[in-house]
């Protein structure tokens, strides 16, 4: 498609917002899909003309014609459901995600509404496993709550989203700093943290941590944030605080929504750890019986191995056996690192929970995931 054929369909909402909806809509619905590519873009009811477009997962040099995505914009197979399974010989599917022949051949085209005037299209693949109807259902409302969310969020109120508005309504210590470090708005639980000096207080209306090195790494952090934010990659960083088992503390730090002339504004927010909780997700997403999930929430209080006999009825030899093989399990070797899959394991919308019934391939899948990611935290 040419770059004149998109254009945005209300002139009120910038392009590139709507862009950078599309290819945040797009990222959801390859991580809910497990493919590997997508293309999503926008659709006017009236005109039937693809409005704007992105493509996540492929070259953006080489870009299909107009005449392909009006094609799939106009599929019989719409007019009975809004989700369906595409044939891996569909040559626009192939043509608008760019298959090689060893790569899978499973795809799946979606389609709904996405204002008064348009709908949201998207095609992705390629899966190596085929979707089953059960799938595809659940499929359909998830990409319909993922898109909706996105949308209210989006349509909020610039002042709905300033930092000062967003650190008094968390319930974890949160500030509102600028590039250097300087304190500009804080919440109330911020403020009873900053009274305990720990593990970090405030130096001439600076945060700083407890030692140079911590400072060290939240200066990096601090860069490192705001180089993502200028090329929109919107990451943020974790910064150990305390490595102490008994006060282990953290902060993540990200980028805070902002005006234009604040745009060195970050958010920074200490999250308090939650012992049970985090067991409970570590037991899930690595499979462990109950009386490990046990250890491990001692192990997140800070208990030795001999208070957690105590607490167990165990002897302190029994609990280090215990702890030697629910590290091999988690693939670790430092007690450490179980507050680091607490961290990997931390989900933004609710707590873990412990469920008998819950499907092996998804724990697998967990675990591989924060195994990796652990990984690349050692890295």
């Amino acid at each position: 498609m040419r770059d004149d054929a998109i254009i945005p369909v209300q002139p009120k909402a910038p392009a590139t917002a709507t862009l950078h909806r599309l290819e945040m809509f797009g990222r959801a619905i390859l991580g809910l899909l497990e493919c590997r590519r997508c293309f999503v873009f926008t659709l006017s009811r009236e005109t039937g003309f693809a409005l704007q477009a992105v493509r996540i997962g492929l070259d953006r040099s080489t870009q299909p014609s107009a005449d392909v995505i009006t094609r799939l914009a106009q599929r019989e197979e719409w007019q009975t459901a809004d989700l369906f399974a595409v044939d891996p010989a569909d040559a626009p599917a192939a043509e608008l995600l760019g298959r090689k022949q060893e790569e899978p051949e499973h795809a799946l085209a979606g389609r709904l509404p996405a204002g008064d005037r348009e709908d949201l299209v998207f095609l992705a693949g390629w899966r190596v496993k085929p979707f089953s109807a059960t799938e595809i259902a659940c499929f359909s409302r998830a990409a319909n709550i993922i898109w909706t969310t996105m949308q209210s969020f989006m349509h909020r109120r610039s002042d709905d989203l300033s930092p000062d508005r967003l650190v008094e309504e968390l319930a974890f210590p949160a500030f509102s700093i600028d590039h250097k470090w300087r304190v500009i708005e804080m919440n109330e639980a911020g403020r009873q943290l900053l009274q305990a000096k720990t593990p970090l207080r405030l130096d001439n209306g600076v945060l700083v941590g407890p030692n140079a090195f911590v400072n060290n790494l939240m200066q990096q952090a601090l860069r490192d944030t705001i180089a993502s934010r200028s090329e929109r990659a919107w990451a943020n960083r974790l910064v150990p605080l305390s490595t102490d088992h008994r006060a282990f503390a953290f902060a993540r730090i990200g980028a805070a929504p902002a005006e234009r002339q604040h745009m060195d504004r970050l958010l920074v927010i200490i999250p308090q750890l939650d012992p049970v909780a985090g067991a409970k997700r570590i037991a899930a997403a690595f499979g462990l019986p109950w009386a490990e999930e046990r250890i491990v929430q001692l192990l997140l209080r800070g208990e030795p191995p001999a208070g957690i006999g105590r607490h167990l009825d165990l002897t302190e030899a029994t609990v280090r056996t215990y702890i030697k093989r629910i590290m091999l399990k988690l693939g670790i070797n430092r007690q450490i690192e179980f507050f680091l899959l607490y961290i990997l394991t931390l989900s933004p919308f609710v707590d873990g929970c412990r469920d008998p019934a819950f499907p092996n391939e998804l724990e697998s899948r967990a675990s591989l995931i924060a195994v990796d990611r652990l990984r690349h935290a050692r890295a």
